[in-house]
């Protein structure tokens, strides 16, 4: 079980700004996340500092039990490097520091090994999407792909977003086995399946074709500082290789549906913040016909079977059926069916 554990030590505070070559002296401790396992292996630790020439950073202490801690030490390096890349290059983003030639660099805490990074604040993270977020989510995610595709850069790892392989939004084995239940309308249900083995056949077979490059890998909202001018985007953990649809995609939907809304604001407003977001990615960046057709593929397969809408929401599938309520699971399958077989408006040409 994870605990959360008592204030991080000052004596390791300092530790780790000499190892970075920072002057040890701060005033201020800020933490973010900051737990352990009793008696296990998994470390996470995430909090700034106010220096005393008043530049506040933030420093980073991790170590999960299973990872190989050479290999995330390896990768956290790339992903660092991309950041860098990214900031040099006009993105606005926190300075990723080094020590020892690297950015991220191994340290005992506890008598644990931990891979620790640090690099500046940058502000706090937006709590609430909205359409004009979205929209700047999407103009800055298409200049992230241009220079990342422009530029050939590769990090070496995937992401958390690939549509035709596993990724953290399917939800479909879940789908099957709920809609195996008996007062669900199997032909409706078979029909799903039918057009989402279609799809996904679709996107497969077009998938090496389009373009891929690194990415941010977690453009959500909750990684975004909302400046005067422009959105500052941090924590590239997620950062990998991807085919650049996927990303727009299921980032895109994953904005829409996931991120929280003001108070007192209606839930359908929700239906406004992916064609924002994808307004905004296509006034910088336009896609091919070939990106165009699978990323039409990837919405309509993605967004009928959305993962929040299958599991978790009190309205989902999962919930329906549990609470015996088949008339309206029943629609709502009839509604996943429609969005599945959506014809191609030219959204993502526009």
């Amino acid at each position: 079980m994870i605990k959360d554990k008592k204030k991080f030590p000052e004596s390791d505070i300092k530790a780790i700004l000499k190892l970075y070559g920072f002057d040890t002296n701060f005033s201020e401790q800020k933490e973010y996340i900051n737990y352990h396992e009793e008696y296990g292996w998994n470390v996470k630790v995430v909090l700034s500092v106010l220096l005393e020439n008043g530049k506040r950073v933030v420093i980073k202490i991790v170590n999960i039990k299973g990872d190989n801690l050479l290999e995330e030490r390896e990768k956290t390096d790339k992903q660092s490097a991309f950041s860098e890349f990214m900031r040099t290059n006009g993105i606005i983003t926190p300075k990723c520091y080094m020590s020892n030639g690297r950015y991220c660099n191994d340290y005992l805490y506890n008598d644990l090994p931990c891979n620790v990074t640090v690099e500046d604040w940058c502000g706090e993270e937006i709590t609430e999407i909205s359409t004009e977020i979205s929209y700047k989510i999407g103009e800055l995610m298409a200049r992230m792909h241009i220079l990342s595709l422009d530029n050939h850069y590769e990090i070496g790892c995937g992401t958390l977003f690939s549509a035709a392989h596993q990724n953290d939004v399917d939800a479909y084995e879940d789908f099957c086995k709920i809609s195996e239940n008996e007062y669900l309308d199997q032909a409706v249900v078979e029909q799903i399946k039918k057009h989402r083995n279609e799809k996904l056949k679709a996107i497969r077979s077009g998938w090496d074709k389009l373009p891929k490059a690194a990415v941010q890998g977690d453009i959500s909202i909750n990684n975004l500082v909302y400046g005067e001018e422009a959105l500052t985007v941090f924590d590239y953990n997620n950062a990998g290789d991807v085919v650049l649809v996927s990303d727009l995609v299921l980032e895109g939907l994953l904005t829409a549906y996931e991120m929280d809304l003001p108070k007192e604001t209606d839930i359908s407003v929700r239906e406004q913040f992916f064609p924002a977001l994808l307004k905004g990615y296509l006034s910088i960046r336009q896609l091919s016909e070939e990106e165009a057709d699978i990323a039409w593929s990837i919405y309509t397969l993605y967004h009928s079977l959305w993962f929040s809408r299958i599991v978790h929401n009190a309205d989902s599938l999962e919930k329906l059926v549990k609470n015996e309520d088949y008339a309206s699971a029943n629609r709502l399958l009839v509604k996943m069916l429609a969005d599945m077989t959506e014809n191609d408006d030219g959204r993502f040409r526009k």
